[in-house]
């Protein structure tokens, strides 16, 4: 797999020059190989696929906008590759005792066929875990951000993160603060433990806030995935076929099996899987689009409630950006100041909600169930992967004096990057009075992705207050959070949901610090 490095650009200070550091933490932590069939079979399994580093589909640089500095940063991260749940591992157990009879003969790319047996060692142990590839995402997060944001943090300081209480997510936070920190994390760090169930004052006020929602449904794709599984697998299935001499049919479900088995034997082993030889790379994106389908169609923006739950998240995250500085509550009583790098664990779900709620597939149209189309936005590859994230930075920029309110986005009507514009029209601080502004911009999986409407900053970044009012208008259109979830309201339900209050309250029942 080919990537092309990139160099971030970070400020030394307030009006100095551009220093492009040269990072020692790789642009791409997995080797991603090819197989015999593909030239990147691990690129193209949606949420299977351990993390990659998102391609630059806007053409906007990473780097760091000159005149501008990050001062406060929250990236929300999915757990890292982990071993297959029950239901799934029984599936492979399922293939594996039919694979086994002596009655047939694999040729070609499947003639592993009869050896085949599923890679847990341990299922006891292994099942749902974070498995190794997982925990060293895990860890080169912690290490690439301690380096990507050196001003974020003080050494010695203590340094939290947040994580919704599954283990595979607690064991993802754990090993995050550890690469973050070092040796120092048994000593400096912790992880804030954050219960979505059984508490009905947390209704609304978690990192899986649908679990507290009676109406809400996952309909994983539902008509349109299965009608595309209908036009995209029998081919392959007849194919694949064709190489068995004997007493072995198999099913479409096999056939929707093999890409997942590439992905999780991968990254379960740390070795290319022999599933990865199967399929084309055509075919693989054809698996990628049936994933797609699924997250768009299940909790995306192709559902109706699904992707209202992580609404009002964002609309506390954003007031904590625009906050300065931000003080908590110990369960003590005594306070705590937020860290400048806000960092917290969820699932895949819960990410594809937050990463809908954000607004950067808001021109996306809707998905076709009978037709692929290789130019859309909604690749799940590219944020829904393991480790999969999504990062607000808070941008201060140095601009122009009487360039505020800058009449470059919807809030001033355009969609056109400011480095598109006619150099008369970009911002600029030689010689001219300046003024500090604040900007947000959005990152998922490493790459820049703009809000539609609004692209009126440095690297299409949005202005902060810009950004608050479109989350806000989003939130009060969307309805009362409780009555659209027909919660059962006793007398701790609160009246309205608070988002993410466990960032600055530390006391309330549902909230528990763990040691790393």
């Amino acid at each position: 797999m080919h990537i092309s490095r990139v160099v971030t650009i970070t400020l030394a200070g307030r009006g100095a020059h551009a220093v492009a550091p040269l990072y020692l933490a790789p642009f791409q932590d997995i080797n991603f190989p090819s197989s015999e069939s593909a030239s990147n079979p691990l690129q193209w399994l949606g949420a299977n696929g351990p993390w990659y580093a998102g391609p630059d589909v806007f053409g906007i640089s990473p780097e760091v906008p000159e005149n501008c500095h990050v001062d406060r940063a929250a990236y929300i991260s999915r757990h890292g590759s982990r071993y297959p749940d029950q239901g799934a591992y029984e599936g492979w157990l399922s293939m594996y005792e039919r694979f086994q009879t002596p009655t047939y003969t694999a040729r070609g790319s499947l003639s592993f066929l009869s050896s085949w047996q599923p890679v847990l060692t341990n299922p006891m142990s292994q099942i749902a875990m974070e498995n190794p590839t997982g925990a060293k995402e895990a860890y080169d997060l912690g290490y690439t951000l301690r380096t990507r944001y050196p001003d974020l943090y003080r050494e010695g300081d203590e340094f939290i993160v947040w994580a919704n209480n599954y283990t595979r997510v607690l064991q993802t936070a754990s090993m995050f603060v550890r690469g973050f920190l070092g040796f120092a994390a048994s000593r400096q760090g912790s992880v804030i433990s954050v219960t979505s169930r059984g508490f009905p004052a947390s209704v609304g006020d978690s990192l899986a806030p649908s679990d507290m929602c009676p109406n809400f449904q996952d309909e994983e794709g539902g008509d349109y995935k299965a009608t595309w599984d209908d036009i995209w697998i029998p081919p392959i299935q007849e194919r694949l076929q064709a190489l068995i001499e004997g007493n072995l049919t198999l099913t479409a479900s096999d056939v929707n099996q093999m890409p997942y088995l590439c992905g999780f034997e991968s990254h379960i082993t740390g070795r290319l899987s022999p599933w990865c030889d199967v399929l084309s790379d055509e075919e693989l994106k054809q698996y990628e689009y049936s994933n797609d389908l699924r997250y768009y169609y299940g909790v995306g923006p192709g559902t109706d409630l699904p992707k209202k739950m992580l609404t009002p998240f964002l609309n506390a995250l954003v007031g904590l950006l625009q906050s300065e500085p931000i003080n908590g509550t110990r369960a003590d009583g005594t306070t705590f100041e937020l860290p400048k790098l806000l960092v917290s664990f969820l699932n895949d779900g819960q990410l594809t909600e937050l990463v809908t709620a954000s607004g950067v597939f808001d021109e996306q149209p809707p998905l076709s169930a009978t037709e692929k189309d290789d130019n859309r936005l909604w690749v799940g590859s590219r944020y829904v992967s393991m480790r999969g994230t999504i990062a607000f930075e808070r941008l201060n920029c140095t601009v122009e004096d009487g360039s505020e309110p800058d009449p470059f986005s919807r809030y001033s009507n355009s969609t056109v990057p400011v480095s598109d514009l006619p150099k008369s029209a970009s911002p600029t601080t030689a010689g001219r009075p300046t003024t500090d502004a604040t900007y947000v911009r959005i990152r998922l999986n490493d790459a820049v992705y703009p809000i539609p409407s609004c692209r009126n900053g440095l690297g299409s970044s949005c202005k902060l207050s810009d950004y608050a009012q479109y989350v806000v208008e989003k939130y009060v259109a969307e309805g009362d959070w409780i009555k659209n979830c027909n919660v059962t309201v006793t007398t701790d339900t609160p009246t309205r949901v608070k988002g993410a209050s466990f960032f600055t309250d530390l006391s309330k029942p549902w909230v528990s610090q763990l040691a790393v």
